[in-house]
């Protein structure tokens, strides 16, 4: 018995000494300004490491217990991790630099390692099944945490979180980005919190796809662009279709205000901040009694006791009573207000082009403005535009000159679902204007079939309304950073499923959409 005891002893000794041990991809140091290499030209090593216990998150092996190392110029101080260097600039201000390329081993925070195997297939998870961060964590928990024969059965590994999932999502998205701009991420040392950490980056990559929209913005392909010939020359003709889809987040409760909100839980934004005080009933300017959101006016305190009361059977009996007596509501919001919805372009074939927030309405100047902002040149816009208000559109770029020479060799066109459904067949502007039969290429008599799919942007929509649940609780930057980088996976999931199909995806040449 106690030679049994004493084997497990010596295996189990032996397991913890065979645990993988991960160390910097270079010895020495690689800081321009080390002045070790300014003074002697040359790098100097790297020394007095450091040990921590670590837990490598694999998908062929689960979760076991490694360590980490990280070594230090003893010349300029920096400090080498796995994926970083930790070093001062300038002013004296500490710094994350990644280095350039992408890992086989994401080290997302100190004691948390991930392997890129396993970063992509949640990433699958999240595109493609709609999986929320925290169903991605209890899956890997239950299902390929615990199948690693390299952990001993008595040592505990710290399961998944949702967090944890969040933070590797958005780490390994900004790796990528960098990575394909070839640059390298930089992430301030001085943070609270890893969120914290990684904020200004993706604020700086949604400013980055704000500017540029989505990488696939010069895509072309044979569904979403046909050739004709026509009087012995040939004509080419494609395509884009724009709507909006009711996927939410909070914003500042003053109509139209596109500040973020500093915390989950504030109403307004820091401009609007003194409004917190302001009565929540429309048109009422007077302060709010301590610790409510009405003034003393009873009707006022009323609405806001019946707001927190709904639900409750009484409230439900009494708002009825007073609707069958005439009773006049006045109008109060006390919850946050919900921005109005995204605004999507999409090519018949699928591809998202670009998507914007629209927080007030889905009015016809800010369609207006976001397909100027997605089309700047006249040259890079589609010979087609379906959307399903595109009568009123048309209309409104009529009476504005600029509008209208922008967009004048592009045809306004009612998508066919909604052109049927939605439009009267009284209304002669909308049938001489946006009547997809006006245009005899957008029909083929022949096959008895439209040119491109119309109801595009509905489809792309459909899959796009899957992740309110997950985003609608998002403040403004990860909200903004989560949605492009889904959109960004899908449209290349889609260009690969192009190819499959010989559908010749391209991409068209800068040069041939500039003015």
């Amino acid at each position: 018995m106690s030679v049994s005891r004493h084997a497990f002893a010596v295996l189990f000794l032996i397991s913890i000494e065979a645990a993988e041990d991960f160390y910097p991809p270079t010895r020495v140091c690689t800081n321009a300004r080390c002045p070790h290499q300014l003074v002697t030209g040359s790098p100097r090593h790297l020394q007095a490491p450091e040990r921590h216990p670590a837990v490598l998150y694999t998908l062929a092996h689960g979760a076991f217990n490694v360590y980490t190392t990280s070594l230090r110029c003893l010349a300029c101080g920096s400090r080498y991790y796995l994926n970083y260097c930790r070093r001062d600039d300038a002013a004296q201000k500490t710094w994350r630099v990644y280095y350039s390329g992408l890992p086989t081993i994401v080290q997302s925070e100190s004691h948390f390692l991930f392997d890129m195997k396993l970063c992509e297939l949640f990433r699958a998870q999240t595109v493609h099944s709609h999986a929320s961060f925290t169903a991605i964590a209890r899956i890997y928990n239950a299902a390929l945490a615990s199948s690693s024969s390299r952990n001993p059965t008595n040592v505990q590994v710290s399961p998944l979180r949702m967090e944890h999932i969040v933070d590797l999502f958005n780490l390994v998205s900004l790796l990528k980005h960098h990575h394909e701009q070839q640059s390298c991420l930089h992430l301030p040392e001085a943070a609270r919190t890893q969120v914290e950490r990684l904020a200004p980056a993706m604020e700086e990559r949604n400013h980055f796809i704000y500017r540029n929209n989505q990488e696939q913005w010069f895509h072309a392909c044979d569904i979403c662009r046909k050739m004709f010939a026509r009087e012995g020359r040939d004509y080419m003709l494609s395509a884009a279709v724009t709507d909006g889809v009711s996927v939410r987040r909070f914003c500042c409760a003053v109509h139209n205000c596109p500040q973020p909100l500093p915390t989950y839980r504030s109403r307004f934004c820091p401009e609007h901040a003194a409004m917190e005080s302001v009565c929540a009933v429309k048109d009422c300017s007077r302060s709010v009694r301590s610790g409510k959101q009405t003034c003393d006016a009873p009707q006022h305190a009323e609405l806001e006791e019946n707001y927190h009361t709904t639900g409750q059977s009484f409230a439900l009996l009494r708002r009825r009573l007073l609707q069958t007596q005439n009773y006049h509501r006045g109008h109060a919001h006390f919850g946050r207000r919900r921005t109005h919805n995204e605004q999507l372009v999409v090519r018949p074939c699928g591809i998202i082009l670009a998507r914007g927030t629209f927080y007030g309405a889905e009015s016809l100047s800010g369609v207006a403005d976001f397909l100027i902002r997605v089309f700047p040149w006249r040259n890079s816009l589609p010979n087609v535009i379906f959307y399903d208000n595109n009568c009123q559109l048309h209309r409104y770029m009529a009476e504005r000159p600029t509008l209208k020479r922008h967009f004048e060799g592009t045809a306004l066109v009612v998508d066919v679902f909604h052109f049927k459904c939605k439009h009267s067949e009284a209304d002669v502007y909308c049938s001489t204007h946006c009547n997809a039969m006006a245009y005899p290429q957008l029909y083929d008599a022949a096959t008895q079939t439209w040119t491109f799919n119309s109801s595009a942007c509905e489809q792309t929509n459909a899959w796009l309304n899957k992740y309110r649940g997950i985003v609608r609780a998002m403040l403004p930057v990860q909200y903004e950073f989560f949605l492009d980088e889904v959109i960004k996976e899908r449209n290349r999931f889609l260009v690969s499923e192009l190819e499959n199909n010989n559908h010749r995806p391209h991409t068209i040449p800068a040069s041939a959409l500039v003015d």
